[in-house]
C-alpha cells in the first residue's frame, strides 16, 4: 500500500470511528462511566486533531463537523440534566408564569402541576438544586424554551429535538461568520476546526444542549460588525449574546480601547462608545422588562448569588484557597473568597481595558481570551461547557492553551461516578497544573510557539 493509499486509508478508519463514538457518547454512555467517557472522549479528540492535521480540505472537515452533530438528533443527553430545566422553563412562560418568580419546588404543591405526569418526570429529573432555586436563563434563552414547549408541547423528545436545532443553526453561524472575521484578521480559516470539530463543543452543545453556542454566535455577530465599524448593529447583537448567556458582558469595558482606534477625534470616540452601551442598555432592560414584576430584582439576585456564594466544581485557585481556609478558620470561607475572586477577576478586566490606549481587533480578541481565562481561573464554579466561550475566542489569536483545557476539562465528569457529587482532587490538580503550564509557556516564552 503506498503513501497516499495509507493516508486515506486512516481518514476513513478515522470518521469511521468519530461516527461509533459519538453514537456510543450520546445512545449508550451511562453518566456514571467515567473512565469510558474518557477513554472515548481522548480517542475522539486525538483522531479529530489527526484530521484536523491531515491535510483534508476545510469544507470535508466542516461537512463531517456537522454529520458528527447531527448524530446526536435523537439521544437523550446523559452526561447533563439541565435540559429539563429548559424544558420546565419554557412550560412555565407558555402557560403564563414567570420562569423567574416561582420556584419549581413551590409549585410542585399545587395540583395544577403535581396531577401532570409530565410536570413531575422534569421536576425529578431536574436535580434538587435546580428545583429549589430561581431561573437565571436569560430571556432569549427563555424565548426559545417557551418556542420550544408551544411546539413540541409534553413530548420531551420533541422538546430535545427542536432545542438541538437551534443549537446547530447557532452553530452554523458561529462557522458562516466566524470565517469571515478569520479573513478580516488574516488568520487561517482552518482555525475555525478548533472549534467545530471540537469534541467538547460537539458532546456539550449538540449533545447536552447548553446554550452557550447561541450566545456565541451573536457573540461572532458582534465582532464581525465591529470590524465593518457598524457600531450600533453591533450593540444590538451584542445585547442578544448576554441576553443569550450573561458571560459576555464582562468584555463591555475591553471596548473603550478598541473604540480609540477608529480614525475620530477623542471626542467622538466617546460618543461611539456611550451610544454604544446605551443601546446595550436599552435592549437588556427592554427583554428584562417583558418579565418584570415585584419579586424578578430579589430572586435573580439570589439566583445569581449562588455562583459566588454557594457553587463550586471543577476550581483551580478558590480550592486552594478553600483548603487554607478551612486550616484556619474551620469551615468553608466560600462567601469570603467567592466574591473576592470576583473582584478580582473585575480588577484584572479593568486592568486589561485601560492597558492601551488602543487596539485594534485582534489584540481586542486576546484581551478578551486573556479576560474569560483569568475569571475562570479565579472562579468557585468551571463547568466543562463554559469553556465552549474561551475556545471559540482562542480561534482568533495564535494561543493555543484553550485547545488543551477543552481536553483536560473532562477530567472534571469523574465528579459523576456516584450519585453524590464527589470531585477528585488529584484530577483536578493535574488539570489545572497542564493547563497553567501551557498557557504560562505560551506568555512567556513565545518563540517556542512561532509568536513574537
Amino acid at each position: 500500500m503506498n503513501s497516499k493509499a495509507l493516508h486515506i486509508f486512516l481518514r476513513f478508519i478515522c470518521v469511521t470511528l468519530l461516527c461509533i463514538l459519538y453514537y456510543w457518547i450520546g445512545y449508550r454512555l451511562d453518566k456514571s462511566s467515567f473512565w469510558l467517557l474518557f477513554s472515548l472522549y481522548t480517542t475522539a479528540f486525538a483522531t479529530s486533531y489527526y484530521l484536523m492535521q491531515s491535510g483534508v480540505k476545510l469544507k470535508y472537515l466542516i461537512g463531517l463537523s456537522f454529520s458528527l452533530k447531527f448524530i446526536f438528533l435523537f439521544a437523550i443527553p446523559e452526561l447533563s440534566q439541565d435540559f429539563y430545566r429548559f424544558i420546565w422553563d419554557g412550560m412555565l412562560t407558555v402557560k403564563g408564569y414567570n420562569p423567574y418568580s416561582h420556584l419549581p419546588v413551590e409549585l410542585m404543591t399545587t395540583t395544577e402541576f403535581n396531577s401532570e405526569s409530565f410536570n413531575v418526570l422534569l421536576y425529578d429529573k431536574m436535580g434538587e438544586l435546580s428545583a429549589n432555586n430561581y431561573s437565571n436563563y436569560p430571556p432569549v434563552a427563555q424565548f426559545v424554551y417557551a418556542f420550544s414547549w408551544q411546539i413540541a408541547g409534553e413530548n420531551l423528545l420533541l422538546n430535545i429535538v427542536l432545542l438541538r436545532c437551534f443549537n446547530l443553526i447557532a452553530e452554523l453561524g458561529i462557522l458562516i461568520y466566524g470565517l469571515k472575521v478569520l479573513k478580516k484578521i488574516n488568520l487561517p480559516k482552518r482555525q475555525i476546526l478548533i472549534f467545530i470539530l471540537n469534541p467538547l463543543v460537539i458532546i456539550e452543545s449538540t449533545g447536552n444542549l447548553h446554550f452557550e453556542v447561541m450566545m456565541i454566535a451573536f457573540f461572532i455577530l458582534v465582532l464581525y460588525q465591529l470590524s465593518q465599524n457598524k457600531f450600533k448593529t453591533a450593540a444590538v447583537f451584542w445585547s442578544l449574546s448576554a441576553l443569550s448567556k450573561l458571560m459576555t458582558l464582562m468584555f463591555l469595558p475591553l471596548l473603550w480601547a478598541f473604540f480609540r482606534k477608529q480614525k475620530t477625534s477623542f471626542i467622538k470616540s466617546i460618543q461611539t462608545a456611550l451610544s454604544f452601551y446605551i443601546i446595550v442598555g436599552l435592549c437588556f432592560a427592554g427583554a428584562y422588562f417583558i418579565f418584570w414584576d415585584e419579586a424578578f430584582i430579589g430572586n435573580y439576585q439570589s439566583s445569581l448569588g449562588l455562583y459566588f456564594n454557594n457553587f463550586e466544581f471543577n476550581a483551580s485557585i478558590y480550592y486552594l484557597l478553600r483548603w487554607i481556609g478551612f486550616q484556619f478558620a474551620g469551615y468553608n470561607l466560600i462567601a469570603i473568597f467567592g466574591k473576592t475572586l470576583a473582584f478580582l477577576a473585575f480588577l484584572i478586566i479593568l486592568w486589561l481595558s485601560f492597558r492601551k490606549k488602543k487596539i485594534d481587533l485582534k489584540k481586542l480578541f486576546i484581551h478578551m481570551l486573556w479576560a474569560i481565562t483569568g475569571y475562570y481561573l479565579l472562579s468557585t464554579t468551571v463547568h466543562p461547557w463554559y469553556l465552549l466561550l474561551p475556545l471559540v475566542l482562542s480561534v482568533f489569536t495564535t494561543y493555543k492553551y484553550m485547545l488543551i483545557w477543552s481536553y483536560l476539562v473532562i477530567l472534571s465528569y469523574a465528579a459523576y461516578q456516584t450519585d453524590v457529587v464527589n470531585e477528585k482532587s488529584l484530577l483536578i490538580t493535574l488539570q489545572y497544573a497542564i493547563v497553567i503550564v501551557s498557557l504560562s509557556l505560551e506568555i512567556f516564552y513565545p518563540k517556542s510557539f512561532n509568536r513574537s
